[in-house]
């Protein structure tokens, strides 16, 4: 086999005439020429450069079309027939296949609205628009308080981010709503606090636990400060002048929880503070 010579093309092109192969796109935007009624339309960037053909939705359709032309066969030549709609009667074309699965054929999406809606007026009577006083009653009965399956004691415990131990909320009763979150739930202690000063908190008032446990909330370990600042004060060993502990002195040291915190704010029969026992 003989060596190439210096005049054999792989040794005469140097790399200094090398051709770039790559496409070189115009600047944006670009002008294109639509294949189907050959007007202009612009190119915004390399993506429509690249892949629109056409200048308009309706001149690709026609692109889609011409496309298949020739490959569809003739509706005389497809497997089907013509059928009546069922609710207008109007004569419409459907395939043999079509025809096995479905036992009613429709000419328009119209038709087939007004038989959903005539099977649909069928199961009208199993939803709340057709429930009367009694049945709305009975559910709420049911669906409310300790009836309720999800029902866990109406207390639930609101964890904070971090390592801070969470906060325990009861379903407050009629008189200590407003001092509720929207859901009708309440901190535990504060609505304790408002039992046991016999008023209800302003959204200044801080309680204090003295354990540092937010879930330890009996009446003993429980203070009541004016403010934010008194509180952090005191937790200091310092004391802001004029304020101290509100609780009065003849708080209760054998509170417990009444009845009425795990129940919902809907019934009222044990909503007033006389019942607080």
């Amino acid at each position: 086999m003989s060596t190439p010579t210096s005049s054999s093309p792989r040794t005469t092109a140097s790399s200094s005439t090398r051709v770039d192969r790559r496409c070189t796109l115009p600047t944006f935007p670009a002008t294109k020429t639509c294949v189907v009624c050959s007007q202009t339309f612009q190119a915004l960037n390399r993506y429509q450069w690249a892949r629109k053909m056409t200048c308009s939705p309706e001149c690709a359709g026609r692109r889609i079309s011409q496309s298949k032309k020739g490959k569809t066969k003739p509706l005389a030549e497809r497997a089907g027939r013509m059928v009546p709609c069922a609710i207008c009667k109007t004569e419409t074309w459907k395939p043999d296949a079509w025809l096995k699965r479905n036992a009613e054929a429709f000419c328009s999406s119209r038709c087939n609205g007004v038989r959903r809606a005539e099977e649909l007026v069928k199961h009208s009577h199993k939803g709340r628009a057709a429930w009367t006083d009694a049945s709305l009653e009975s559910y709420r009965e049911k669906m409310t308080g300790p009836n309720n399956p999800a029902w866990k004691g109406g207390v639930t415990v609101f964890k904070k981010h971090g390592n801070y131990a969470g906060v325990r909320y009861v379903r407050a009763p009629e008189w200590a709503r407003p001092m509720a979150r929207m859901d009708g739930y309440i901190m535990e202690h504060r609505l304790q606090m408002a039992v046991l000063c016999g008023y209800l908190l302003t959204s200044q008032e801080v309680i204090n636990h003295e354990n540092h446990d937010p879930k330890d909330n009996r009446p003993e370990n429980l203070t009541l400060w004016p403010s934010n600042r008194a509180h952090k004060l005191y937790e200091w060993g310092k004391m802001e002048e004029g304020a101290s502990c509100r609780l009065p002195e003849s708080r209760q040291t054998s509170w417990t929880m009444p009845e009425w915190c795990g129940a919902s704010p809907s019934r009222t029969a044990r909503s007033s503070p006389d019942a607080m026992g």
